[in-house]
């Protein structure tokens, strides 16, 4: 299950020999960059902990599915009030940690956003960390653990959750979505590698497209050159959200080809529209002209609206 991780095999190695040794760690600091995958090693290591099988997390018992998916009566997740992790809420967490696990054989406290923790709350939290129930494993997840206490960080394993590479990262959100690889290798290189922002680039972009291949719908039905013109630059720099429009365009073809089928009308007469729908249909991933010549980004996108209203 641990593998499913994608990169940092040193943090992975550590947890597996704190699982094969039988001296799992009662504390963990995470640090990373928001979108790198702090929250799913969290819960990879609170399966760890709880999990009674050899490969712990094997991710197929009931302790491991119970924790992957939130529901676990003895993996708590504390975040901060606000702008502040308060200094009661850490010393409710402190009192709380003494009491048994209900089913497990540990208890898991996962504390989000400790960079928060003031130094009156840290060191609230500092008295639990010196002197941990047998049962109790903390996991504390922040930026930089330069944001916590020496004596906090020197109680704690430290992981430094990094990017990993192009390739695995792409093949992983490959698996996740239905992008192309030129729109997957864009959004990566748009977050420096990383994997949550990168997929989050790219419901932008989808959402971004899906919006826009309507609009340019409606500017085709009034036959607004300029407006469909201007709507297009704004990919001028994006050939991956370029690509991104034409597939949800095509949509847009397809669903108003589908009600002329029905005899509703349209607004753009149904020859017309099975010519553009048909042009469309050509266009490949690679930006080319009809010779087979690459062209820039803003020459082509003038090609396209050119092409497009000549067909009208």
């Amino acid at each position: 299950m641990l593998d499913n991780f994608i990169g940092n095999s040193e943090i992975k190695s550590t947890i597996k020999s704190a699982v094969s040794c039988g001296r799992f760690p009662h504390a963990f600091i995470i640090e990373g960059e928001e979108g790198s995958g702090r929250k799913t090693l969290a819960k990879l290591i609170a399966a760890a902990a709880i999990c009674g099988n050899n490969d712990a997390p094997c991710g197929k018992c009931r302790e491991c599915e119970l924790v992957l998916n939130d529901g676990h009566c003895d993996v708590l997740t504390y975040a901060p009030d606000g702008s502040t992790f308060k200094v009661d809420a850490v010393r409710d967490i402190r009192n709380d940690a003494y009491i048994m696990p209900i089913e497990a054989k540990r208890k898991v406290n996962i504390l989000l956003d400790c960079d928060k923790m003031n130094d009156s709350a840290q060191n609230a939290f500092l008295k639990v960390l010196e002197e941990p129930p047998s049962f109790m494993v903390f996991i504390l997840i922040c930026h930089s653990a330069s944001f916590l206490l020496p004596t906090v960080r020197s109680r704690c394993v430290t992981l430094s959750v990094t990017n990993p590479d192009t390739q695995e990262a792409a093949a992983f959100i490959k698996q996740k979505t239905n992008a192309d690889e030129e729109a997957i290798i864009s959004a990566l290189e748009s977050s420096n590698g990383n994997i949550g922002q990168a997929l989050l680039y790219l419901k932008g972009n989808q959402n971004k497209a899906k919006a826009d291949a309507l609009a340019f719908w409606e500017f085709l039905v009034k036959k607004d050159r300029l407006g469909a013109t201007v709507l297009m630059f704004s990919y001028e720099k994006d050939r991956a959200g370029f690509n991104a429009f034409l597939k949800e365009f095509r949509m847009v073809l397809s669903e108003k080809m589908r009600q002329t089928a029905f005899k509703k009308t349209v607004g753009v007469r149904s020859s017309s529209l099975a010519a553009i729908y048909a042009f469309c249909d050509k266009l490949g991933l690679t930006i080319k002209d009809h010779l087979g010549q690459p062209l820039s980004l803003p020459l082509y996108i003038t090609y396209f609206v050119a092409e497009i209203f000549a067909l009208l």
